[in-house]
């Protein structure tokens, strides 16, 4: 009778483990690792880098290691670094830049790039295709021969509220014509910025400003936890668009950055939304 009782006891320990790995594997485990959603703007010029982040489970020996792309041959990665380290999960950030050594010389303007998958290589040596999102890799003529930049003085800073400011000292009389960028419209109210002037009062574009004016602008990513983008990666760039007195357009560009740190809660909705789409 005792044995008998002591089995019993055992079956239930094993019922309930296996139970519980059940339970594992339908809330807390990835089918596959894989790129949160992106949204980049990036310049294909030296000095430029964005980042990309890869979700996988933390228990997983395959392990991201570098991104490449076919259609942008000068832009690399360093190794993947930690983002954020989560109970189940790990995402691991990528940081891309372009090789000054690779780049091809642009005397004119070019078509942007649009990728919307990457090779990403592992630590076991093999090396798969990922969709990312989408990357925009605008290639605009550079250097611009015969102009010297009617900017100088500029300064940039970001807070971890997803806020940032920047700021741009004119050289000679400019007009600012307009500002802009690929993922207002779709941010809408979850991205705000504003701009101002030292002579400005109007807020209007066009506005005109005088050598050694400045342009502010300033900006916020207002995403809130558990909104259908708070685990979307932006590199938001705001274009500023100018021309002098002679019709000669100069542009200046601010990078705003948002990197989801996501919640338990929320990366457990995101596995569940994983693990459906499996199915």
């Amino acid at each position: 009778m005792r044995s008998k009782i002591i089995y019993a006891i055992v079956f239930v320990l094993i019922a309930g483990s296996w139970a519980g790995n059940i339970a594992y594997y339908r809330d807390y485990r990835l089918p596959e690792g894989g790129f949160l959603n992106h949204r980049i703007e990036t310049m294909y010029d030296p000095g430029v880098s964005f980042d990309l982040l890869y979700v996988a489970n933390t228990d997983d020996k395959k392990k991201p290691v570098s991104v490449r792309t076919d259609e942008l041959p000068s832009l690399r990665f360093y190794p993947a670094q930690v983002h954020s380290q989560l109970s189940h999960q790990t995402i691991y950030l990528l940081r891309g830049y372009f090789d000054v050594a690779r780049m091809e010389e642009r005397t004119s303007e070019l078509a942007p790039i649009v990728l919307d998958s990457v090779y990403v290589s592992f630590s076991d040596g093999t090396e798969s295709l990922q969709r990312v999102g989408n990357i925009v890799a605008y290639r605009e003529a550079r250097p611009i021969e015969g102009h010297t930049s009617p900017f100088s003085m500029s300064s940039v800073s970001s807070g971890s509220d997803h806020s940032g400011r920047a700021s741009v000292r004119m050289t000679r009389p400019m007009t600012l014509t307009n500002i802009s960028s690929s993922w207002l419209s779709e941010l809408g109210d979850d991205f705000q910025y504003a701009w101002g002037a030292d002579s400005e009062t109007s807020g209007q574009m066009p506005t005109e400003l005088k050598n050694k004016d400045a342009l502010y602008l300033s900006y916020q990513f207002l995403i809130p936890h558990g909104s259908p983008r708070s685990l979307d990666v932006y590199n938001v760039l705001l274009r500023q668009d100018f021309v002098d007195s002679k019709g000669q357009k100069y542009a200046n560009e601010l990078f705003a950055n948002y990197l989801p740190y996501p919640t338990e809660a929320e990366m457990r909705a995101y596995v569940r939304e994983k693990r459906s789409e499996a199915k």
